[in-house]
């Protein structure tokens, strides 16, 4: 028994021995040297912008964020598709504040399959949903800049790279090769040196046996790498929360400005002063928010838009090393973030299709006001003042059948390529089809039965 007892203790001492095996990726505004050359620019399609560094880090700093429909979007997806997306937020907003999660409470893996989804080629809404918005809130794609080129240069008769690591461990923030417990490697640079952007590190884990990392990938690696057709996320992985818990903890102060269109709310004043005046302090030093809250505003179909309002919420400052607190309101004409639904396959001769496509989030550097300007953060992710901070939009187009040489000239000689969303999990319940009350059986028929050989799926 005390032989048994002491090897016990051995183990658990090699175990708390083993360096962390997480690691994270920060999402920022593209940088001078992150150019299409070097493969930046086009790799993150549906969150635009490049990885940063440590203490690069971008940020909400208001304590709620709205979102809403357009009536594009209910149209084609209806109350249901309106309420998977919902389902996305309940998981960001059931976290804990960041100062207090504990991130070895998550799973390294999250992805699952529904076979049924998966045969018909569906993309499920909600995952979708939930990779935008994590990236979002400024966690990049761990799986693609785990490592990531950094510069390229031709002397005469050769051509050579300088490779960076652009994933941060979440305990140490030092440099990682680990996503979600994996070791990752590159394989290979892949140039043509035709001027086009395809110079790009090829990353993979090193285990064969990972599957090219669908396994353990992280909710922010999303649907242009590691979602598989027919996948879908159960929540959060330990790398997506140890990445937003570095970002928002409340221990990470940054230097940074009040978001805009906001003012001192009546008699608050500095410092929340009684009778003070209506003034605020814009630019100063706050601490992470710790914790967000995403609501929901709906559309008024009466009168055409979403009703304003006014959020009221209490702003900290740091000075002369204590907290100060500040009364601050925001007024609201739109959502912050909203969702749409429109065809976006664009004009006759363009063979790629897409998926979705998001507007290009308006970040603010602010490196000049914390240190010497140079740097590419920190910044602060602004919310909404006239207009939407960041629009999602679902491609809406419907199934497409693909056409191409040789086989061109009939649908029995089409290849099935599917713009078709879903919603699903692993229940028996049967896939939800968009647009609403599309038939599954009606889908099955034509993917599985009659013409069309297969259902390949390739992102452009």
């Amino acid at each position: 028994m005390l032989r048994r007892l002491k090897k016990l203790l051995f183990v658990l001492a090699i175990a708390a021995s083993v360096p962390q095996t997480n690691a994270f990726s920060l999402l920022g505004n593209l940088t001078a040297w992150q150019t299409v050359r070097i493969g930046y620019a086009l790799n993150m399609p549906f969150t635009p912008g490049g990885p940063m560094n440590i203490g690069e880090e971008y940020r909400w700093n208001v304590p709620v964020v709205y979102y809403g429909y357009t009536p594009d979007f209910l149209s084609y997806f209806g109350d249901r598709g309106a309420q998977e997306l919902d389902k996305a937020f309940e998981v960001l907003n059931s976290l804990p504040a960041a100062s207090q999660v504990n991130f070895d409470a998550y799973p390294l893996t999250s992805q699952r399959v529904n076979h049924r989804a998966q045969a018909l080629g569906l993309v499920d809404i909600r995952s979708f949903a939930l990779t935008v918005m994590v990236q979002q809130m400024g966690l990049a794609d761990p799986t693609r800049f785990v490592y990531t080129l950094r510069n390229r240069w031709t002397p005469p008769g050769q051509t050579n790279y300088h490779v960076i690591k652009r994933n941060f461990d979440p305990v140490t923030w030092q440099n990682s090769s680990y996503i979600n417990g994996q070791l990752w490697t590159y394989t290979t640079i892949i140039d043509d040196a035709t001027g086009a952007p395809d110079a790009i590190a090829v990353t993979e884990p090193v285990d064969p046996l990972a599957l090219l990392g669908f396994i353990n990938a992280p909710v922010a690696s999303g649907f242009a790498t590691t979602l598989l057709v027919g996948g879908f996320w159960t929540g959060l992985t330990r790398d997506d929360v140890g990445g937003l818990r570095y970002i928002y903890r409340r221990s990470n102060s940054n230097v940074e400005n009040a978001p805009p269109n906001v003012t001192g709310s009546s008699g608050g004043g500095p410092w929340g002063v009684p009778g003070g005046t209506n003034t605020f302090v814009d630019l100063g030093l706050r601490p992470g928010i710790d914790k967000i809250e995403f609501r929901r505003v709906n559309y008024d179909s009466l009168l055409g838009i979403f009703e304003p309002f006014t959020n009221s919420f209490v702003d900290t400052i740091i000075t002369n090393g204590a907290s100060r607190s500040q009364n601050m309101q925001r007024p609201l004409v739109v959502a912050d973030i909203l969702f749409d639904g429109a065809d976006l396959q664009g004009g006759d001769g363009q063979a790629a299709f897409v998926i979705g496509a998001t507007t290009a989030p308006a970040w603010d550097n602010n490196d000049d006001v914390n240190g010497i300007a140079g740097n590419f953060g920190p910044g602060v992710i602004n919310p909404a003042t006239g207009v939407p901070a960041f629009i999602v939009t679902f491609n809406t187009v419907g199934p497409i059948f693909d056409n191409t040489f040789p086989a061109f000239l009939s649908e029995q000689n089409s290849l099935i390529v599917h713009v078709l969303w879903g919603s699903f999990d692993g229940t028996t319940n049967e896939p939800v089809v968009y647009p609403i009350n599309t038939s599954i059986e009606d889908v099955e028929r034509q993917v599985l039965g009659g013409g069309g050989q297969g259902n390949p799926w390739t992102i452009p």
